[in-house]
């Protein structure tokens, strides 16, 4: 009799510390898991905050057909909550990605492309061919600045008008 409670000891001594083994094992997974998920949620707020627009008058956009490519000067405004990067942001133009030319300009300038300022930005491309009044489509496809790890992301499309 003495056998068999010193082998159900042993055995239930077993069983409990490979179930404590266990639960750490799931607790561990679960808090990744929580982990995980409120990365993913830091993201989707930076997303929600992030928010560009296009500025001016859509309908008079400068054309600048003077010099050996044309340069399209373009205004875009700030819209959403968090701070945009101003140096990591993409135009594309009837779908051909353009290079920005020259310093791109804030207003006002204070150096942070933060809520409701604008940005002045000349592209262009060899493969500009417009005239007076010729409709463009433009993309711009802008990141924000990192808050708690988090960049949102945000791309505002319109059609303008083009005048020399």
């Amino acid at each position: 009799m003495a056998d068999g409670g010193v082998s159900s000891m042993i055995l239930l001594v077993t069983s409990l510390l490979l179930s404590g083994a266990a639960s750490v094992v799931l607790l561990e997974s679960w808090g990744n898991v929580a982990e995980a998920n409120a990365d993913s949620a830091s993201g989707k707020v930076a997303d929600a905050e992030t928010d560009i627009s296009f500025s001016g008058d859509r309908s008079d956009v400068l054309l600048d057909t003077s010099g050996v490519d044309q340069e399209i000067t373009l205004y875009f405004q700030n819209s959403g909550v968090r701070s945009l990067d101003k140096s990591s942001f993409s135009i594309f133009v009837d779908g051909v990605p353009s290079a920005s030319t020259g310093a791109v300009t804030l207003y006002p300038t204070n150096g942070v492309w933060a809520s409701n300022y604008v940005l002045e930005v000349t592209v262009t491309d060899p493969s500009f061919n417009y005239s007076d009044q010729d409709i463009a489509t433009v993309t711009i496809v802008v990141q924000s600045t990192s808050v708690d790890g988090a960049k949102g992301t945000d791309s505002e499309t319109a059609e303008v008008r083009l005048s020399v």
